[in-house]
């Protein structure tokens, strides 16, 4: 019974699904509009808390890089022209300026699961949106605190634009 048990339960690990959010937007929505980002300065101080079983470590990611290439990727997928800008001064009318302030950052290791949590402040002139980007994966390979960074990013601009 065992030699039937065991490989049935590790088949049905790897065949397990995950639901994964998507966000419906519309690049039509953002015509003629360019969405910079800048990162808040007191965000590029927050490190990875870890939870739970896990092992081995990556260094610490570089924040300015990471929303840089995360806001790139997003941009190329989406075609909506959203760029990163390294100062908190924004040109004209013709943009939609956003600050983004990191909160918060958590690694939660759980089994075979693992989610990143990136709380997220999206400081627009008008108001704040409270945003938490998440990046769930299952650990059948080593990952890195900054491709699971860019991923909970990317999942959290997706959930802003779409708040927009």
């Amino acid at each position: 019974m065992k030699r039937i048990a065991i490989p049935i339960f590790i088949l049905l690990m790897i065949l397990s699904c995950t639901a994964k959010k998507s966000y419906y937007l519309k690049s039509q929505d953002f015509a003629g509009k360019k969405i910079i980002f800048s990162l808040h300065e007191r965000s590029s101080y927050q490190k990875i808390d870890k939870y739970g079983e896990h092992s081995g470590n990556s260094k610490e990611p570089n924040l300015f890089e990471v929303l840089r290439e995360s806001i790139e990727e997003l941009s190329n997928e989406t075609k909506i022209n959203m760029v990163y800008s390294p100062s908190n001064v924004f040109p004209n009318d013709s943009i939609i300026p956003v600050i983004v302030n990191i909160k918060n950052i958590d690694w939660i290791f759980n089994g075979t699961k693992t989610k990143m949590n990136v709380n997220i402040e999206y400081q627009l002139p008008d108001k704040v949106i409270k945003i938490v980007g998440v990046h769930e994966y299952k650990i059948f390979i080593a990952g890195t605190k900054s491709s699971n960074l860019k991923k909970s990013l990317k999942d959290g601009h997706k959930q802003f634009l779409s708040a927009l």
